[in-house]
């Protein structure tokens, strides 16, 4: 195996200790087209999972091999199987991969034939080494894919309905909400099966279907308790968005919680966790206009507010930016200096009600803008993808009761362009903690800075790592580990060399 360029370096860094390493270049013949990070229904690093495209066996069919790591990177099982080409004018792209038990893999894949598009899935059965036919969602129902190039082109016909497809790991399930060709106002419920296809329940949330009223739903996110829909009623615009709490054992709707209406003050964004059987909502917040979503140009704080198991509000509260003057310069819309917006980044909900929300100094060149986009989903997707500025972090730090307790700043070089420094985060310390990475490029363009940041029971502690690679040739990115530790991938598709080493990380 050859010896990774970063083991000199590393073996000098104290912040690392040496770890396992894993050559994927030799894991498996063939071209990797697909990986992903498997989680398990603690939202914890399971493991990891690449896929090989090993070509054509006949004209019909390509060989595929699957090799499973676990958090470790030691290799726990692998296998080859057959997927099917179909048609010679229908695509197939690699989505994802998920863990839904100890023992079986939903892999999902998006089919494009003609102006169809729709998602397809299979299940890996790891123990037994085998893999399922494939499925799809069609008008109502999961049936298997034909391999039969006649009869699959006959399924491909008269599709009113198709699914997007929604691991549930705190279930074992299958969700499936019903998405239609052409008219979304035609769109109905959402299906919730097992893993062998069995239909458990189904949640109608669209009951009046007209072409101007009707209602959207998406998934906020699931706990053991519940599962949180996000739901919005529209009369041509937009009029309200509720929070929905679902049983996953037959679907049954707990309660609504009506977030934001015509009649609210603000327009929000929305993030939320589910902590001793209550949902903990934050975000930020701008003054309401009607048929709009948050204007960050006009961001007037950040927000909590609690519900209890049966969707009562125990606690709300809006903080002002004026509460933060003492630690930092900043106006009425969250500007601060040289007039950069403080655009938020992650908000952190610990265990014991605090919260701790990370926002980053931006600024959009004068063709950029940020975009009205919907409460759900990621904060930052709004911003355009024009020139841009971004520099230093600003991490706000808030008490049970959202009383300021400290603003930290963490410096990083001003960063141009498309590029975002924020990396990932993981939860530690049974929720009791947070650990935060982002990438800081220098003005050298073979080295950069990997920030590694905790807060752990309210401590913030703070480490920048020179990492560079000795021949420009070779590219480093990090990955998201188990708990204490990060994997850092070096790799050049010329020469076939694609290493990956997991590091500790002490904090």
């Amino acid at each position: 195996m050859k010896k990774s360029l970063l083991f000199t370096f590393f073996m000098i860094t104290m912040s690392f200790i040496q770890a396992q390493i894993q050559d994927l270049a030799s894991l498996a013949v063939g071209e990797i087209i697909g990986s992903n990070i498997l989680y398990d229904s603690q939202d914890q690093v399971y493991g990891y999972i690449y896929f090989f495209n090993q070509g054509e066996v006949d004209k019909d069919n390509i060989q595929m091999e699957y090799v499973i790591l676990d958090k470790n990177l030691n290799k726990v099982s692998n296998n080859t199987f057959i997927r099917k080409k179909y048609h010679r004018l229908l695509s197939q792209n690699y989505i994802s991969c998920s863990l839904i038990n100890n023992n079986e893999l939903l892999l999902k894949f998006e089919l494009n034939y003609k102006t169809l598009t729709f998602e397809s899935y299979c299940i890996i059965y790891i123990k037994e080494k085998t893999i399922s036919p494939d499925y799809w969602y069609k008008n109502g129902d999961i049936i298997e894919i034909s391999k039969n190039k006649t009869e699959f082109n006959k399924q491909l016909k008269k599709v009113k309905y198709k699914g997007s497809i929604y691991v549930d790991r705190k279930h074992n399930a299958i969700c499936i909400i019903e998405r239609q060709e052409t008219k979304k106002h035609l769109n109905k419920f959402i299906r919730y099966y097992n893993t062998k296809n069995e239909l458990l329940w189904s949640y109608e949330y669209n009951p009046v279907q007209k072409i101007n009223i009707f209602n959207t739903v998406a998934i906020e996110n699931i706990s053991q308790n519940n599962i949180y829909l996000l739901e919005c009623n529209y009369n041509i615009y937009p009029l309200e968005y509720k929070i929905i709490a679902l049983d996953p054992t037959n679907g049954k709707k707990k309660y609504e919680y009506i977030f934001e209406n015509t009649r609210s003050k603000y327009n929000h964004t929305l993030i939320s966790k589910e902590i001793n059987n209550q949902l903990i909502i934050c975000g930020s917040y701008s003054k309401f206009l009607k048929n709009s979503n948050f204007n960050l140009e006009k961001n007037l704080g950040f927000f909590k507010i609690v519900l209890d198991n049966n969707g009562k509000e125990i606690f709300k509260k809006y903080s002002q930016w004026n509460e933060f003057n003492k630690q930092i310069e900043i106006d009425k819309n969250g500007r601060v200096e040289k007039n950069f917006r403080l655009l938020p980044t992650s908000f952190y909900i610990f265990k014991d009600g605090t919260i701790s929300i990370l926002t980053e100094k931006y600024k959009p060149e004068k063709n950029g803008i940020w975009l009205p986009i919907p409460i759900i989903g990621e904060i930052t997707q709004g911003v355009t993808k024009a020139n841009r500025k971004t520099t230093d972090f600003i991490l706000f730090s808030m008490d049970k009761d959202f009383n300021f307790k400290s603003v930290k700043t963490i410096q990083k070089e001003l960063t141009k362009g498309y590029s975002h420094d924020y990396l990932f985060s993981q939860y530690i310390k049974n929720d009791t903690g947070i650990a935060f990475f982002f990438i800081d490029y220098l003005k050298s363009e073979k080295k950069w800075i990997l920030g590694v940041n905790t807060i752990i029971n309210g401590k913030i502690k703070e480490e920048k790592i020179p990492i560079y690679s000795k021949e420009d040739k070779y590219t480093i990115f990090p990955i998201k580990a188990k708990e204490g530790y990060i994997i850092l991938n070096e790799y050049n598709e010329k020469e076939k060399y694609n290493q990956i080493r997991l590091e500790k990380i002490n904090f």
